[in-house]
């Protein structure tokens, strides 16, 4: 602990000028209680002080006057805190942009409520993530972003997803993984790489089972999030004049489709990695921090000290005091 105003020390001496007060006022009431007696009929309604109210007052006038004192005197104390340092860890998220993504099941479209929770998790994004790359697939896979710590670039890409009109049929996981070990061999840091897949499950590919086999022999690991309800939705569609209709066959009757997570859960048992589901969408950011977090490894620590005020705490401990004292009084 150390102080910022070791001058005001000095006002130290006002504590035996307060005892000799009080001594002065114990003598004086007592005094006076042996020249007006209280009959006896009346002692039940008399308020005279006891030796304890007294001692009382004491200590409270002693308590209040040291802690203004020592609130002059400006005390700092010194913390010391132990922060883990992680080693750097890159992620490469795959995000399913295909036509079952846009259902409204989740408000307002799964594909939307995914990006909008991707935007959250990369501005809070936790310590020992660095870059970012982003993989986006439906009925065929492309890079949108390969790693970069400008995270402005990713944003970008997910707002030009979002807002893409275009009606993109069929899922391929299995050329979403391809494309994120793409970016993991064309990357020339020897960052570890952490691989989410964010989907609502259905796949039509011919890829997945080698792809899988792949990750799994070279130890990597691949954690889903499912993203949608147990209903079963119509597909929206945006028709040439820019409004919504649903998807139809060529019967004419809707398209409807179903979450399905039996997909991503093998995918992640087979590599190890984790699978969440999302059934709101609001799950989401708090999904892929806790997967981020949980592939963080701890390289060492780090020891910093501060200092923190403490006169906010004796002011404190003076007003309730002198709040009491005045009680007592």
């Amino acid at each position: 602990m150390k102080f910022l105003r070791p001058e005001f020390a000095a006002w130290w001496q006002v504590l035996p000028l307060l005892v000799t007060v009080w001594a002065l006022r114990l003598h004086y009431v007592t005094r006076q209680r042996r020249k007006l007696a209280v009959d006896p009929r009346f002692a039940s309604l008399s308020r005279r002080s006891s030796w304890g109210r007294e001692a009382a007052v004491l200590l409270l006038m002693l308590l209040c006057a040291s802690a203004m004192v020592f609130a002059l005197m400006q005390p700092q104390a010194m913390l010391t805190r132990r922060t883990p340092e992680y080693e750097r860890q890159d992620l490469v998220l795959m995000l399913d942009r295909s036509a079952s993504m846009r259902a409204h099941d989740i408000s307002p479209s799964r594909f939307a409520r995914a990006t909008t929770e991707i935007r959250t998790f990369l501005e809070q994004k936790p310590e020992g993530v660095g870059r970012v790359g982003l993989v986006g697939f439906a009925g065929s896979s492309i890079v949108l972003s390969y790693l970069t710590a400008d995270l402005q670039t990713v944003a970008f890409y997910l707002d030009w997803i979002q807002n893409d009109p275009q009606t993109l049929l069929g899922t391929d996981i299995g050329g979403a993984l391809k494309n994120a070990r793409e970016v993991e061999r064309k990357d020339d840091r020897p960052t570890r790489k952490t691989f989410l897949l964010i989907s609502d499950g259905e796949d039509y590919g011919g890829e997945l089972a080698r792809q899988v086999a792949g990750f799994r022999n070279d130890g990597l690991r691949v954690h889903c999030i499912g993203i949608g309800s147990d209903e079963e939705v119509p597909i929206p569609v945006i028709n040439p004049d820019g409004r919504e209709a649903f998807l139809r066959d060529d019967a004419g009757r809707v398209v409807r489709t179903k979450f399905e997570e039996g997909t991503l859960r093998e995918i992640a048992a087979q590599t190890g990695g984790r699978y969440v589901r999302s059934s709101t969408g609001g799950e989401l950011a708090a999904a892929i921090e806790e997967i981020v977090k949980g592939e963080r490894r701890v390289l060492g620590w780090r020891t910093t000290t501060e200092y923190r005020d403490l006169y906010a705490m004796a002011l404190g401990a003076a007003a309730a005091s002198a709040a009491l004292l005045w009680l007592l009084l």
